[in-house]
């Protein structure tokens, strides 16, 4: 009984090691040497549902939205904010079951002074989608939590990305 015990300790030890080692750690506040922590988002609303997922992902960080450029560390441009609903597949009778759900996001990020931080770049997300017919009400609940789902992770990529070039700048030279 004693030497299991002490096997089991041994291994969750050991376990417990190797986790501290590999470098994990939780998502959480913003890196001290990130130069911005209020940023701007521009080319959508302020009532945008992105705008608002990126918002919160950042004020749980602990940055927040800036009310004009001139007062954030950097600017998020965003190009387009898209949603699409493309079928992939068809029943016997015709009808479409299966589609492709896409979220597409193309943004640039550079300094209040237009200096750019990060070029042009495309964020997009797909997920496929089965619409099985006799019950549409429930599905078109489905397809739009899906939606939502990746708008909110597309968010978070974008925070992350964001978030590892700030904190990453290199040293301006004088």
């Amino acid at each position: 009984m004693a030497r299991r015990f002490l096997a089991r300790a041994a291994v969750s030890a050991i376990l417990a090691a190797m986790l501290s080692a590999c470098g994990f750690h939780l998502r959480g506040a913003l890196p001290d040497n990130m130069i911005a922590k209020t940023l701007y988002i521009e080319g959508l609303g302020s009532g945008d549902p992105f705008v608002s997922e990126f918002s919160q992902i950042l004020s749980y960080s602990g940055g927040s939205l800036a009310a004009s450029p001139s007062q954030a560390g950097a600017v998020i441009h965003i190009v387009t904010a898209r949603k699409d609903r493309r079928p992939i597949g068809l029943s016997k009778q015709g009808r479409a079951y299966l589609f492709d759900l896409s979220y597409r996001v193309v943004y640039e990020v550079t300094t209040p002074q237009g200096e750019i931080l990060l070029p042009r770049q495309e964020l997009e997300l797909k997920r496929d989608y089965f619409n099985d017919q006799t019950s549409p009400l429930s599905q078109t609940q489905e397809e739009s939590q899906m939606q939502m789902e990746m708008q909110r992770e597309a968010a978070e990529i974008l925070f992350r990305r964001v978030t590892y070039r700030l904190s990453h700048q290199p040293a301006k030279k004088s």
